[in-house]
């Protein structure tokens, strides 16, 4: 990692995308401390309220808006009133990761003093950036979760098909060319259009995180199974068979370890996959409920017009935080490809570089 690092530093934009996504999952840890309210506070009599946060008197401060018209919500903002802004002030009491007791935020105003928002607020009034910042919690962690169970059951069956082979190759490999003939984004929505409508926001996370799971393992257990099939005919692995080593102990310790690197880059790439995929199913309706909430699901319930985004424009900044968490994973994917390929391994100018350096400092 600390030559990978090295690396990186040599190409800005993996770099950029690594701070990217370090500063998003940070957020997401933080999310009840970074958002001033939770995201089921509602303000009514501000509906669609566009964001206030202004820098005044070298201060950033929460200007004062008044509704012109409630039939379209217009907001007409009034010159030299503005509400104060308490930095790691008291606000709205929360749990920690669910276990520490306090109500200390980030930024919050003053009792009783004009809302702060960010970026915007929402049709029931409700703060849009607290939203997004507690939505990260499940578009960010699903993609994780969804891939570490697709890769174990790739690893799994991959691994025994390769190394087994006959019959054994010859049923998994069936198995996982049914769920490859049939388009990924169909066969979700209709496993999920099997399950109950009724199912609380918790159940809809479990269940989508195991549909994506199940439909995803395939491509990478064919891979797996042909970079097993290759390397079990290596010295190292004839031994340890004479030594009577179990076969799952020999996959497991002494082949999977030798892949170690196309897993790291398919895991890479397949997080973005999967957090589009949970965004696709909120966005139709099939995702996460109320009260919980996910970047997917602010856009299904608050982009439902054209007449919307052109008249509140601040409703599609979820989307740019799914664009740059995507980019963000491809970036990072496509560096870390090019670092384990031998090819970029001995021309990549980057390396060259990183390997005059450490010449100099021996001489």
């Amino acid at each position: 990692m600390k030559r990978f690092l090295a690396y990186l530093r040599a190409r800005p934009l993996g770099m950029a995308s690594l701070a990217v996504l370090l500063i998003l999952y940070l957020v997401m840890g933080f999310a009840e401390f970074i958002a001033p309210y939770s995201p089921t506070t509602t303000f009514p009599e501000m509906t669609y309220h566009p964001p206030n946060m202004r820098f005044y008197q070298g201060k950033i401060r929460a200007q004062r808006a008044r509704v012109v018209s409630t039939i379209n919500w217009r907001y007409v903002r009034v010159r030299g009133q503005y509400g104060d802004l308490k930095f790691f002030g008291r606000g709205e009491p929360y749990k920690l990761w669910g276990v520490i007791p306090a109500d200390r935020h980030l930024f919050t105003p003053p009792p009783g003093g004009y809302p702060a928002f960010f970026m915007g607020a929402d049709n029931l009034g409700r703060d849009l950036f607290s939203r997004i910042v507690y939505g990260s919690r499940i578009s960010l962690t699903i993609g994780f979760i969804a891939t570490a169970i697709s890769l174990v059951l790739a690893i799994l069956f991959g691994g025994l098909s390769g190394y087994f082979g006959g019959m054994t190759d010859w049923t998994i490999m069936r198995f996982s060319e049914f769920f490859m003939l049939i388009p990924g984004l169909y066969l979700i929505l209709f496993l999920r259009s099997l399950l109950a409508s009724t199912m609380d926001s918790g159940q809809s996370y479990m269940m989508i995180t195991l549909i994506l799971s199940l439909v995803g393992w395939p491509g990478s257990a064919r891979t797996i199974r042909g970079m097993v099939h290759a390397i079990k005919r290596e010295e190292f692995v004839l031994n340890a068979q004479l030594e009577m080593i179990p076969a799952v102990v020999i996959i497991f310790r002494h082949i999977i370890p030798q892949i170690a690197s196309l897993l790291i880059v398919s895991i890479a790439l397949s997080v973005p996959g999967f957090i589009m995929t949970e965004t696709t199913l909120s966005y139709l309706g099939l995702g996460i409920v109320d009260p919980a909430v996910s970047w997917g699901s602010l856009i299904k319930r608050d982009i439902s017009t054209l007449s919307n985004l052109r008249n509140y424009p601040w409703l599609l900044n979820p989307v740019w935080f799914l664009l740059a968490v995507t980019l963000a994973f491809n970036f990072i994917g496509d560096a870390l490809r090019d670092y384990y390929d031998p090819y970029h391994t001995v021309f990549s100018p980057g390396l060259r570089a990183l390997r005059r350096k450490k010449g100099k400092r021996a001489k």
